[in-house]
């Protein structure tokens, strides 16, 4: 997570916002990476699974879908993450991704696993 750069901007159980900057998270063409975005939504589902969970537990992300929507070339993005289910053994996440004026750049469902350490 520090190598994206990721900022923490609200942390709670129903909703988890982060963001990272697009300056050196980009491709070859000058355009936000994919698997910047990618890593940007599993972050975020995973973290806001082991805060509603608890730390002690072990999360793992076991299925990941994004949709990139959007090239963006500068400023931030930031992803918002509301859970649509959070079991004893399996959370689900919707993770939506927006550029600094607000629109949709990506969207993203992960499913995580919850164990026990």
């Amino acid at each position: 997570m520090e190598r994206i750069g990721i900022e923490w901007l609200e942390i709670d159980p129903e909703r988890i916002v982060a963001r990272i900057p697009v300056e050196g998270n980009t491709q070859v063409y000058g355009f936000l990476h994919g698997g910047a975005t990618a890593t940007l939504i599993e972050s975020v589902a995973s973290f806001g699974t082991a805060v509603a969970v608890g730390l002690d537990k072990q999360v793992v992300g076991v299925q990941l879908s994004v949709n990139h929507l959007r090239a963006v070339r500068d400023g931030h993005i930031t992803a918002t993450g509301v859970p649509h289910r959070v079991g004893r053994s399996v959370a689900v996440w919707d993770v939506r991704v927006t550029d600094d004026q607000g629109n949709l750049v990506a969207a993203g469902t992960l499913t995580v696993a919850i164990r026990e350490p």
